[in-house]
């Protein structure tokens, strides 16, 4: 292979290493403004799966729509809250104010969930089943 084939290769298979190691953190599907919804008490936990927050139940997950400042931890670790000033692990115990938007393909439509709270739900996320989150804190385990 000449010397300029190789650097080519070699150029090729380092970006696709770069582009496959360094992953996209996922981001909290925050609300553009204050809206009623989901004064219920949740208890679980936030996980990543697929790229997506979600609240795991049982068999399935719901995609969750956040407060408008909820941000990723530096670490990417965890959430923040700001209202609250609390930061909630990924995969740790806690509890919040919930409500089910849409739960087994029933519920408010995509399309008004998205309008209403001018969201975009990724196409990764979870789109049978979505709830509204806040007012988070960490409970012992």
């Amino acid at each position: 292979m000449p010397t300029t084939g190789r650097l080519v290769a070699v150029s090729g298979a380092l970006l696709l290493a770069a582009c496959q190691s360094a992953r996209e953190q996922p981001r909290p599907i925050t609300i553009a403004r204050d809206a009623f919804a989901g004064e219920a008490l949740y208890r679980g936990t936030l996980e990543i799966r697929d790229g997506c927050i979600v609240a795991p139940s049982y068999q399935r997950n719901f995609t969750v729509l956040f407060d408008p400042d909820v941000v990723l931890t530096e670490s990417g670790d965890g959430l923040y809250e700001p209202r609250t000033g609390n930061t909630i692990q990924f995969g740790h115990k806690m509890q919040g104010a919930g409500g089910n938007l849409r739960e087994n393909g029933k519920g408010w439509p995509i399309s008004y969930i998205e309008r209403f709270y001018g969201v975009s739900i990724p196409r990764a996320c979870p789109k049978g089943n979505v709830m509204r989150l806040h007012k988070m804190e960490e409970v012992a385990e």
